[in-house]
């Protein structure tokens, strides 16, 4: 199946009551292992990256890779920016290929933030390209390629989430409800009552930032109130680079770069799947 917009496969997600679990990455094998996760589950999937993502691989490389391997699989597939941290690094993207960008201007003012975020839709949608925004700062519960740990987690105003959606003409944002991205310090508390009332005013699908270590009961809660996107980076990289350092101390002396990375690939293929099933997105490709 072909490479699509974001806005499309989470208008499918919202009204099939599920969401397309979004994964970030940085290099061949994570990758691999994201679309080998969906085309086994049949699932609509996302491969995202942030800037300093995009930065190490190339984002002319990044695309390519992704939509060739995504070429041969039945299943669509999402190419998305997460978290563009200017006007000019998003707009940048849509060069690269892009399908989805997020501009993050959540620690803006609110006005700024929708002015920016406005302009970015205007330019995205002229290429037939879907736009994320985001309002309340999601914060950092750990070190990652979104930023450095600041254990800041804020709440979305929901009159603020209504204007935002309403006078930037965004397809989709995140709301900070109490998610924070990296490895939670303590088990996170989603605030529902400040989600329902998010999905109420702006009826947009809502994506949930943050996804690692927040239980699946609660992911699943949070889909059936209009959550149609989650975002997963932390346990995927925690995940390969524990079996990667397992894989490297057995095998001393071993320069089979090769050898050495399959055993982490097929832990990333295994992760993946678990986070999949949890957005209840199998066989909804």
């Amino acid at each position: 199946m072909s490479i699509v917009t974001n806005k499309e496969l989470l208008d499918r997600a919202k009204a099939g009551h599920y969401a397309v679990a979004a994964f970030n990455t940085n290099n061949l094998e994570y990758i691999q292992a994201i679309l080998t996760a969906a085309a086994d589950l049949k699932s609509p999937v996302i491969v995202e990256a942030a800037k300093s993502e995009i930065d190490y691989m190339d984002g002319n490389v990044f695309v390519a890779i992704v939509s060739i391997l995504a070429d041969k699989l039945a299943i669509p597939v999402g190419i998305h920016l997460d978290h563009g941290p200017t006007y000019e690094e998003t707009i940048r993207c849509l060069s690269y290929g892009f399908k989805s960008v997020m501009y993050d201007g959540s620690a803006l003012p609110l006005a700024e933030n929708i002015a920016i975020t406005k302009e970015v839709v205007r330019a995205a949608h002229a290429c037939g390209v879907s736009v994320e925004g985001e309002v309340g700062v999601i914060g950092q519960a750990a070190d990652g390629p979104e930023g450095k740990a600041n254990d800041m987690i804020g709440i979305a105003n929901p009159g603020e989430c209504e204007r935002f959606v309403k006078e930037s003409g965004v397809d989709c944002f995140a709301a900070a409800i109490g998610n924070a991205h990296g490895i939670y310090k303590r088990k996170p508390e989603l605030r529902y009552d400040v989600l329902a009332e998010i999905e109420k005013k702006t009826g947009v699908p809502l994506v949930l930032h943050g996804g690692t270590g927040i239980p699946e009961e609660d992911l699943r809660k949070a889909i059936n109130m209009g959550v149609s996107k989650i975002n997963f980076s932390t346990v995927m990289r925690k995940g390969g680079i524990e079996v990667l350092a397992e894989t490297l101390k057995k095998n001393p002396g071993d320069w089979d770069l090769m050898k050495m990375l399959t055993p982490t690939k097929e832990k990333m293929i295994e992760i993946a799947k678990q986070h999949i099933i949890m957005c209840m997105s199998d066989h909804k490709a």
